[in-house]
Order: structure tokens, then sequence, then C-alpha cells
């Protein structure tokens, strides 16, 4: 038990506090950039809910247990947004994503006309942090849940979720730090949000110790609230960041990146 928590906390831990690295030395990259770090971490998301915890969840408990799971975990994902954007709305911090790519192009020229509002950022960047530490969750779970069944899945997930938490480590500092926050103190607010996942690894350790319902719940849970964070929220934004076919080509290469790598292991 402690060993897959352990395993929870460090894919959180180390792979959003590597992006978090990566984002104080790179700073603000282009929306090409930005696109394909996203796109390709959509990917290997994608690869983990479809490659593992999906039939994972089938095999233990059915097709019907295992939609109810995913399901769950999106109406519950989409209540968390819920949350977050009415709490962003009080902030007077827009986080939304744009509906059109005339609206990111109006948001772009903006940036590069008016000053860079210390206050605004701060209070965008501490939103961002809420939020992914509220999305590390799910991945604790899917990390608990699965070492109940195998250990190797478990190392598995961990390793794929690590790499994904990496750009959630970038989207939190570059706006911490344009907000005026020491280098340090926005690394220790990285690594808290990603150790946000022990907390997802205990609960999925112990739903998942509750039998084969509770096994496959917590599995399709987490696989349901990854497609959700990933359909709904990173490829749509990707998307408008970089028009082309160059978005779904690294979307692609993540998929394959996260079944080579489950298939290895």
């Amino acid at each position: 038990m402690y060993t897959i928590i352990l395993f929870s906390g460090l894919a959180g831990i180390l792979g959003t506090s590597l992006g978090g690295v990566i984002g104080l030395f790179l700073g603000k990259k282009s929306t090409k950039t930005v696109s394909m770090v996203l796109t390709f971490a959509s990917g290997i998301m994608i690869s983990v809910a479809l490659f593992d915890l999906m039939p994972e969840a089938y095999e233990i408990g059915g097709l019907y247990l295992t939609i109810f799971g995913v399901l769950l975990g999106v109406l519950v994902i989409n209540a968390l947004n819920y949350i977050i954007d009415k709490f962003a709305k009080k902030s007077r911090v827009k986080i939304k994503t744009h509906s059109t790519i005339e609206q990111l192009k109006q948001q772009e020229n903006k940036l590069t006309l008016n000053k860079i509002d210390s206050k605004k950022m701060l209070r965008a960047g501490l939103i961002m942090l809420l939020a992914i530490s509220l999305h590390n969750i799910p991945e604790g779970v899917a990390i608990g849940s699965s070492g109940v069944v195998s250990m190797n899945l478990s190392i598995t997930l961990a390793i794929l979720l690590a790499l994904h938490n990496i750009p959630e480590g970038m989207a939190i500092s570059v706006p911490l730090t344009a907000g005026n926050v020491s280098k340090i103190k926005t690394l220790s607010l990285i690594a808290l949000a990603g150790a946000t996942t022990i907390l997802g690894g205990a609960f999925g350790v112990i739903i998942g110790g509750l039998g084969s319902v509770g096994t496959t719940l917590s599995l399709a849970f987490a696989a349901g609230a990854m497609l959700y964070v990933t359909f709904c929220e990173i490829l749509p934004q990707s998307a408008l960041m970089k028009q082309g076919r160059l978005p779904a080509l690294f979307t692609v290469l993540g998929i394959l990146t996260g079944f080579f790598i489950t298939a290895v292991i």
C-alpha cells in the first residue's frame, strides 16, 4: 500500500516539478510550442485511459460497470470545473477557453501591446494551481487502484502520468513568475500541486481494496476524468493555439509513446 502511494506521489511531484523548472527557464514561448507540448501530453493521457484503465476495468467488473464509472468520472470533473469557474469569476480572472481563433488572437495582441498586470497574473497562476491540484487527484486514483490489481500496471501509469504532468507544471510556473513570485516559492507551490496525487493514490488503494466493484469503479472513474480533461479542455484550446495538422500529429505521437511504454513495461 505504501509503495503504491509512493509511486502516486512521485508521479505527481516529480513530473509537475520538472515542468515547473522547464517553464522557469523557457519563459513565455510561442503558442505553437505550447500547443505541441499540450497535444503530446494529451495523447499520453488518452493512451493511459484507453489502453490501460478501461480494459482493466472491463476485465474485472464488466461492460456496464465500466461505462458507469467512466461517466461518473466525467460528471465529477465537470462539477469541479464548474466550481473553479465560479471561483475565477469572483476573483475577476478569466481563464475559460477561447471559443474562436479570433478571440485567441485578440488576447495575444492585448498581451503584446499592454504591460503585464502582475496581480492578475498572480491570481491566474493561483487558480491554475488549484485546478491542476484537483485534476491530479484522479491521476492518483488511477495509480492507486491499478496497484491493487498489478504493481507493473501501477508503475506504468506512474511513468506515463509523470510525463503528462510536465506541461501542467509549465502551465503553473509561467503566470506565477509573471506575478512576481520567486522561483523557489513557485517550485514549492508546483510541488504541492503535484502532491495531491498522494491523496488520490490513497483513495484508489482503499476503494480498490473493497473488491472487484470498487476496483472497477476507481479505474473507470480515473479514465473518465482523464478523457474529460483531454477532450473538453486541453485539445480544444490547443487546436485554437495552432491551426493545421501539427497538433493532431503530436497527439498521435503522444498516444504511440504511451502505448510503447505500456507494451515495454
